[in-house]
């Protein structure tokens, strides 16, 4: 055997040692707080460094898509847990990597412990521009506002509260409510205690935020609805939005009306003389045109006319349904028909299917406009118009105001589109006369058989011509 050489010997041994404490990350590289993953460039975070955490579960509804855990320093989005599910209010410890997110860096835990039930956070006392910053994306906060809707939604088993605060709209995804039914928070006021939870676009930009309610505890009432929302005195609607300096901008005002249109969950059009207006809701109770309403809601600014969001509504009486205003097109684009039901001829220049939706290209001279009708409500008796067909179409005029409004009476809109009830809002005027199709074809056949004529006697005359091989 021949004589070992120490020097080898020694470098061996420390290559042996060097090898399994390569393959491990130093101890100093594990980030063991959510702080320090915060501070992290969504490049840095990539690069999957290792994390090691101990803290309390403060949300989770995998429906939702919504894992949020809290340490002593920060809130963070927990990715997956590849286990089952976890419990807000839980302590655990986390282990894992980091990644970049889609807008904050997040946790991707590869395993998770549960020790036992924790104790969650305090609230951090927040305002709507700091919630608007992003900076509070993933931590408790706590904010009050005003309950503008509420409902509850089977698919994800929870209540959404759409709340309103200095102006800015946002909703509250609350897991249980104490009143009896949810209307009874419509117009309370209330203090919100959950996770921020940011809304962003493809390019990690926020537009918005959510708070997410862990439990019962975290939408407390502080002022309560009014008993009878429907006290509010009557408030012509002509007057909505003009200058009222004793009303304060989240007042709710009580119009009355009569329906023109109603589409459940989404909106009801009523008139009152010359008066109109777009009421939007997601309530369900039926209505059809005649009703006689009481609208309760809050006034917004719409397209070009004032609107009342967060509706209720209540029928007071039933009457005839309203009848359209004739009008021509120069009425129409001066924009004094805003939601109202007009009428008025026009030419069919295409059909189109946008998904569930059905539009007609129509023109009245040369003013090009749509007419739509909503999701059910087509049949195939629009399919059948012939480009060219003249019609008689009536619809709910909502006016496109465009970019060049100036003050004064010379003022003509960009465009408007016409929201059409039913089918029967289209009128047949007059067909493309078959005589008219029946002239084309024939001037098309005149045509190719001159064409034909010429070929042949051009290709004659090019033979004539040729020489003779001798």
């Amino acid at each position: 055997m021949g004589k070992i050489n120490p020097t080898l010997l020694l470098l061996t041994l420390m290559f042996a040692v060097e090898v399994p404490l390569l393959a491990q990350p130093a101890e100093s590289d594990v980030l063991t707080t959510v702080s320090q993953i915060r501070k992290l460039s969504a490049a840095d975070a990539n690069k999957h460094r290792p994390v090691k955490l101990r803290g309390v579960v403060t949300f989770y509804d995998d429906g939702l898509y919504s894992r949020f855990f809290q340490d002593e320093t920060a809130g963070i989005y927990i990715e997956t847990t590849n286990t089952l599910s976890l419990q807000a209010g839980q302590l655990v410890e986390l282990e894992g990597v980091t990644g970049p997110g889609e807008f904050a860096p997040v946790v991707v835990p590869t395993t998770v412990k549960t020790i036992g039930e924790g104790k969650m956070p305090a609230a951090i006392p927040a305002t709507v521009r700091q919630l608007l910053g992003g900076a509070l994306d993933g931590q408790l906060v706590e904010i009050s506002g005003k309950v503008r809707s509420a409902r509850f939604e089977k698919p994800t088993g929870n209540y959404y509260i759409d709340i309103v605060t200095d102006g800015e709209r946002y909703t509250a995804i609350v897991k249980e409510v104490t009143l009896p039914k949810t209307s009874d928070l419509w117009g309370a006021t209330v203090r919100v205690r959950g996770v921020s939870s940011t809304l962003f676009n493809r390019q990690r930009q926020l537009f918005g935020f959510q708070l997410l309610v862990p439990n019962i505890g975290g939408l407390v009432v502080e002022k309560p609805a009014p008993t009878d929302p429907f006290e509010v005195p009557v408030q012509p609607m002509d007057k909505l939005l003009q200058f009222t300096p004793e009303m304060a901008s989240d007042q709710q005002v009580k119009v009355t009306g009569t329906v023109v249109y109603y589409e459940p969950g989404n909106a009801i059009f009523i008139q009152n003389g010359r008066n109109r207006l777009r009421c939007q809701t997601i309530l369900r109770e039926l209505l059809k045109p005649g009703d006689q309403v009481e609208v309760v809601g809050s006034p917004a600014k719409g397209d070009y006319s004032p609107i009342l969001e967060d509706v209720i509504y209540r029928k007071v009486g039933s009457g005839d349904e309203p009848q359209p205003d004739a009008v021509d097109l120069n009425q129409v684009i001066t924009g004094t028909h805003d939601c109202r039901l007009v009428q008025l001829s026009a030419k069919v220049l295409e059909r189109v299917d946008r998904g569930v939706n059905q539009f007609l290209l129509l023109s009245a001279g040369d003013f090009v406009f749509q007419a739509y009708m909503p999701a059910g409500g087509a049949d195939d008796r629009l399919s059948k118009l012939v480009n060219g067909s003249e019609v008689l179409v009536t619809g709910i005029c909502l006016i496109e105001r465009g970019n060049k409004w100036q003050a004064g009476k010379d003022w003509r809109a960009q465009s408007f589109r016409l929201l059409l009830r039913s089918p029967e809002d289209i009128q047949l005027v007059q067909a493309v006369p078959q005589s008219s199709l029946e002239n084309w074809l024939l001037i098309v056949g005149v045509i190719e058989l001159v064409v034909l004529i010429v070929i042949i006697r051009l290709a004659m005359y090019v033979r004539k011509k040729r020489p003779v091989a001798s």
